[in-house]
């Protein structure tokens, strides 16, 4: 395939927050990897048409979306990108928040949850698309700026970025306040910058979790205990195969036995201890609501 140029709106949406304590124990890092790969996943999920998957760079999902050949049919693919970058922040704090609420585990990842926070970088341009080794890859002075934007002078971790041409494109139709700024680089120059924060999302679904039914909340928690039973032995498998941290294979194997002597009373513990502690909480917001009624 020759190399083409088209016009592209491009995504980077960044996890940030867990790698510091992933590597404190093993424990941390099976932790670490059950909520970085649910996470992951779950904004996958939300990438389709006409979000195309680029790669997944670490802790960070890259999109991007092709002018379709018209102008109306570019309309209408704008618009739907306006829909997703919205979801990406709705499901990655609607899961974020079960976690942060029902989890029992005292481990460092699991005790600083919520740290972890999500940025979205978005910038509209050109790419040139070739193809290296069958895969298709797209590459450019506006590929390349997306990229530098993850790192900037925001002071926040947890935000919507557009650029210029980005906002132009999408920020003036979206919900919500956008605060301009502006970012430098050496060899690309001044950068103009729309920032939405979206601190009120993770709240919002904090809200939204405990206005639930006592049997919503249940059924929530249920849904908690099997992914993380679930995730373990992904998570498990995969550190034994790349280790976060650095052990021996006798180390790995006695860690991985401990887990496995202790699941019965894990999944007790959780199966009747989450939902206590959800409808527990939900009780004493209740109680702090009616007394600032009062």
């Amino acid at each position: 395939m020759e190399p083409r140029e088209a016009r592209v709106v491009l995504i980077l949406a960044d996890i940030s927050g867990y790698t510091k304590f992933m590597v404190e124990n093993q424990l941390s890092a099976v932790h670490g990897q059950i909520v970085i790969t649910t996470l992951i996943e779950t904004l996958l999920r939300e990438v389709d048409i006409p979000l195309r998957l680029q790669g997944i760079e670490g802790d960070a999902v890259f999109a991007y979306a092709e002018h379709p050949g018209s102008d109306d049919a570019w309309r209408e693919v704008l618009a739907e990108i306006r829909t997703k970058l919205v979801r990406f922040f709705e499901v990655f704090c609607a899961g974020l928040v079960t976690a942060m609420e029902s989890t029992p585990c005292k481990c460092a990842i699991c005790k600083n949850v919520k740290d972890m926070q999500l940025k979205v970088i978005v910038h509209s341009g050109r790419a040139v698309f070739n193809t290296i080794a069958g895969s298709l890859q797209i590459s450019g002075t506006d590929v390349i700026l997306a990229h530098r934007l993850l790192k900037n002078s925001i002071p926040s971790s947890e935000y919507l970025l557009l650029t210029e041409s980005a906002y132009r494109d999408l920020g003036h139709e979206m919900p919500g306040k956008f605060i301009e700024g502006r970012e430098s680089y050496a060899e690309l120059g001044s950068v103009k910058t729309f920032v939405r924060y979206l601190g009120e999302v993770r709240e919002r679904h904090r809200d939204a979790l405990y206005a639930m039914s006592h049997g919503e909340l249940a059924l929530r928690a249920e849904g908690y205990v099997l992914w993380g039973t679930v995730g373990q032995f992904r998570a498990v498998i995969e550190q034994m195969r790349n280790p976060i941290v650095d052990v021996t294979w006798t180390r790995r194997a006695s860690f991985v036995l401990l887990l496995a002597l202790s699941l019965p009373f894990t999944l007790i513990a959780m199966v009747f201890g989450i939902p206590l502690k959800l409808l527990s909480r939900q009780a004493a917001r209740g109680r702090s609501g009616s007394q600032a009624g009062i």
